[in-house]
């Protein structure tokens, strides 16, 4: 199985000098960002495009100019990780792009030095009531055989009155270090929707990223067939699609009560509900 893209070390090809053109987002549910870049090697001029798919988590790079994988002396795939390695690093530093596509890019880079001092170390909440720890250790006995190795935390509780996006989770590869995003950690938020946060972004060590047609996908068919797995997985998605605009809203200052309230939306699901605090 292929590993996401590779840091650009050693003896890894220099893909050139590259130049960012206009930038299109897509509208409505599917969030894809591209770009129009030129890449300059040996004096020349190559033009390319490359893609970011929110929804997917994936990224799709194609150079127009057929010629320029002749500049090297190494594989034309050696060549592709290097330049869409660089491509991301450079979009993560623009500070143009919106931050729901920058999570996606940090997520894509692997989690590896390109995170850089710009992206300290989160802190903790400090006021969460669920024992993430419990949630992962049960979630690892009963879904994955105990084979996931990872940390769990709450992630940075960010002031902001209301948002436009956020990931609920990440999982860093480098680290195997999974966050939570502390809006999760709510009342009105039913415990299957933590529940399955946590096991989506477990999932990904589970089912790492693959590359097919060229493009590297997280969210790929064998990573949704597993995400599906989980017992109250259409329960928490549906919760999730009634419910993103109050998640969107100002957050609450107080954390999860002992006993969880599932919204009148979601169906009360005991198992899962009882377990919180």
């Amino acid at each position: 199985m292929e590993n996401a893209p590779a840091p650009v070390i050693g003896n890894s090809p220099r893909p050139g000098t590259i130049v960012f053109g206009p930038a299109r987002e897509s509208a409505g549910e599917a969030r894809v960002y591209s770009r129009l870049f030129r890449c300059r090697k040996d004096g020349f001029d190559y033009m390319g495009q490359v893609k970011i798919d929110s929804q997917l988590l994936a990224l799709k790079m194609e150079v127009f100019n057929a010629s320029y994988f002749e500049c090297f002396d190494v594989s034309r795939e050696e060549v592709a990780t290097a330049l869409e390695k660089k491509l991301l690093v450079k979009l993560l530093s623009d500070k143009s792009l919106a931050e729901g596509f920058k999570e996606t890019v940090r997520a894509l880079l692997n989690g590896d030095e390109a995170e850089s001092d710009s992206s300290p170390e989160p802190e903790l909440t400090g006021d969460g009531k669920i024992d993430l720890k419990e949630t992962f250790d049960r979630l690892n006995a009963e879904y994955f055989s105990d084979k996931i190795k990872a940390d769990v935390e709450w992630g940075k509780k960010v002031n902001k009155k209301n948002l436009t996006s956020f990931r609920f989770g990440s999982y860093d590869p480098a680290k195997k270090l999974i966050r939570i995003h502390p809006r999760l950690d709510q009342d009105f938020v039913p415990r299957s929707v933590l529940e399955l946060t946590v096991y989506h972004e477990m999932c990904h060590q589970s089912a790492p990223m693959k590359r097919k047609k060229g493009m590297w996908m997280a969210h790929h068919p064998e990573f949704k067939e597993k995400e599906r797995e989980y017992r109250h997985y259409e329960e928490a998605r549906a919760w999730e699609k009634a419910n993103w605009k109050k998640l969107m809203g100002p957050a609450g200052n107080k954390s999860r009560k002992n006993k969880a309230e599932a919204s009148p939306e979601t169906p009360d699901i005991e198992e899962i509900t009882t377990l919180a605090g």
